[in-house]
């Protein structure tokens, strides 16, 4: 599956804590398939969809939610 770029611009919430939310998750993602993985990588799931494009859409799909710290 490819980067949602059509999603991605229809979303209305603040780009720069998309991008955060989704590399935090991209890390979580490529950390959990290396360590149960046979791929020394992780980076492609058994249905070929990469860690980047997995994290945007469960972002975008609300499935992994986020929230905004301030110190």
């Amino acid at each position: 599956m490819a980067i949602p770029l059509d999603r991605l611009i229809q979303d209305d919430r603040n780009i720069y804590e998309l991008t955060v939310a989704v590399i935090r998750r991209a890390h979580q993602i490529g950390e959990i398939r290396r360590a149960f993985s046979s791929d020394e990588h992780g980076s492609v799931n058994d249905n070929g969809e990469k860690v980047v494009t997995q994290a945007i859409n469960e972002i975008l799909d609300d499935t992994v939610h986020f929230e905004l710290l301030e110190d």
